[in-house]
């Protein structure tokens, strides 16, 4: 994935886990191979990040901004490939899964049912995105039907 929003993701995730180092080592241990410099040219935007540098360290930190990036991009297919009747199924779905993580937040499920923790709020913003792209996706096709 050579797209600047991913790698700026993946670089914040990066500095988060506590650098190329940690993420090497986090590599390492996951599949057998992992060098600092790779790491640093993934993050630079001289080489593409790899799925499985992504499903390491998001697995490793316990939150998914990339694979939610990834998921979202589903949505966006229904408008190419379906019908207001596909759409409207979608939404359905994509509404309660986004307010069921918002709900999941503030419940007694949660490490700080006073607010949202880290992952949850990646959860939440992950779900709405997909649920608002779904909604937008009914609109433009509302509006070229004919």
């Amino acid at each position: 994935m050579a797209d600047l929003v991913t790698r700026g993701i993946f670089d914040g995730l990066v500095r988060r886990a506590g650098g190329v180092e940690v993420v090497a080592s986090v590599l390492e241990a996951r599949y057998g191979t992992g060098c600092k410099g790779t790491i640093s040219k993934m993050c630079a935007g001289h080489l593409g990040v790899t799925v499985d540098a992504v499903v390491a360290l998001e697995d490793f930190l316990g939150v998914f901004p990339i694979t939610g990036r990834m998921f979202e991009r589903t949505g966006r297919e229904g408008v190419r490939h379906g019908s207001l009747h596909e759409l409207a199924a979608q939404s359905t779905i994509a509404s309660g899964q986004a307010h069921a993580a918002l709900i999941r937040a503030f419940s007694h499920l949660s490490d700080y049912p006073a607010g949202l923790t880290d992952r949850e709020r990646a959860d939440v913003i992950s779900s709405m995105r997909a649920a608002r792209q779904i909604i937008t996706d009914i609109i433009e096709t509302a509006e070229a039907y004919k």
